[in-house]
């Protein structure tokens, strides 16, 4: 695959400007580049042109050329993931033209019960939709995943906040078969938390520890905001793909994003929709 330096995608993103009326850089490689365009031409209604996007690759990629691109006169938006720092809140860059998602990352945006039931009923082709939902049983199913898989996040997050490294794994490395382990996810927090205690005391870890459940309550939506939508949820949905149809191809989660951003609730993107069409953050 043709791959480009940043030099390239700047003179590439030049060369395409009059195919857009805002230029639109992204994390993210090339691959990714016809899911964005997707999600932001449902998004976008007013007709603002968004033919091109310009992936650039790391978060640290995008935040670099937000602060030395220079002005000609036309609109720029840099977009980023909100990553860990949206849960805790600290260390979220601010800069003129740059974006930050309001949740772990972009494919969180594209992971609702709507979109969900959508893949599923094209991708089983063999039962009604209402099967579809009868069979997904979609609250129990995100259920049994939520109030574990949020308590590892806000551990991520507090690593994260006192100094430390966390690493987010895929979501298999704490599952066994097609099902989360209890066991390995609380081995991960207990990990997490001794690792917090070699920078704060035990107080001080559960005083910060409540502040953050008070802010980020157990449910589909803290799941669907502070867990990685890339490594976790969606993951999960090819774990639920499998148990719902046995045979055939499970799509990979760069095909499985595309085709939910087909489909995905978009008033979550409310905030990301003002900013393009009318400078609003």
């Amino acid at each position: 695959m043709l791959r480009f330096n940043d030099a390239s995608r700047r003179l590439v993103s030049v060369f395409f400007s009059y195919r857009n009326d805002i230029d639109i850089y992204t994390e993210d490689e090339f691959a990714n580049k016809e899911f964005y365009k997707i999600l932001f031409r449902r998004l976008v209604t007013n007709g603002i042109k968004i033919n091109d996007v310009t992936p650039l690759g790391s978060k640290g990629n995008v935040l670099e050329r937000c602060r030395v691109e220079p002005d000609s006169g036309r609109r720029k938006l840099f977009i980023v993931d909100g990553d860990i720092n949206v849960i805790h809140k600290k260390g979220i860059p601010i800069l003129k033209n740059l974006y930050v998602h309001d949740a772990y990352c972009i494919e969180n945006f594209v992971f609702d019960k709507t979109s969900i039931v959508k893949f599923l009923y094209d991708f089983c082709a063999d039962r009604s939709i209402e099967k579809i939902e009868s069979d997904l049983r979609f609250d129990d199913w995100l259920g049994g995943y939520s109030d574990k898989l949020i308590l590892l996040f806000i551990h991520f997050a507090l690593v994260n906040y006192y100094g430390g490294l966390f690493k987010i794994c895929n979501i298999q490395k704490y599952c066994n078969g097609n099902d989360l382990s209890m066991e390995k996810t609380d081995q991960a927090i207990e990990e997490a938390r001794l690792q917090i205690l070699t920078f704060t005391g035990e107080d001080e870890y559960l005083r910060k520890l409540d502040e953050l459940i008070g802010q980020w309550e157990n449910g589909f939506d803290t799941l669907v905001t502070i867990v990685s939508g890339k490594d976790y949820l969606l993951p999960m949905l090819q774990q639920k793909a499998k148990s719902i149809k046995s045979t055939g191809r499970i799509p990979s989660v760069q095909d499985l994003k595309f085709v939910l951003a087909q489909n995905c609730e978009l008033d979550r993107l409310s905030r990301l929709k003002n900013t393009i069409e009318n400078g609003d953050r």
